[in-house]
């Protein structure tokens, strides 16, 4: 049996308040498809199909967010985030998974479907792909 049931409750009220707090911060709105899933965003971002081959979009990872924040691509285009030394590490969640936390670097994804729509987190702010 737990005696300290006050201190478990104000654990979990914290843990609770910080996952509503982070469900928020990744909300848009709008037109949100809500069957965008990582399976929709290609992570081998090293397949047969050379970075020749591929538009690219770059996103500058700053210590106030990305920029610019929303971008509008044509299927079959790679994003890559850029990060300008960073103060403070930032990661990026994309479709539930997120990229390591770094303060200088890149990290890339190739969107290859068309007519979506996908928020992202960077760091405290926020962000949309939107793929035509």
């Amino acid at each position: 049996m737990v005696r300290n049931a006050p201190g478990i409750r104000k654990a979990l009220a914290a843990v609770l308040g910080a996952a509503a707090l982070t469900a928020a911060a990744c909300g848009g709105g709008g037109n949100d498809n809500s069957d965008v899933k990582l399976e929709n965003v290609n992570p081998n971002v090293n397949s047969t199909a050379t970075s020749q081959e591929r538009q690219t979009v770059e996103i500058k990872v700053t210590d106030q967010g990305c920029e610019p924040a929303e971008v509008t691509i044509k299927a079959r285009t790679r994003v890559v985030w850029k990060w300008e030394n960073t103060s403070e590490p930032v990661s990026i969640m994309l479709a539930g998974q997120s990229s390591p936390q770094q303060t200088s670097g890149e990290y890339a994804r190739d969107f290859d479907q068309a007519g979506l729509s996908y928020p992202y987190q960077c760091g405290s702010t926020t962000g949309r792909i939107v793929v035509e």
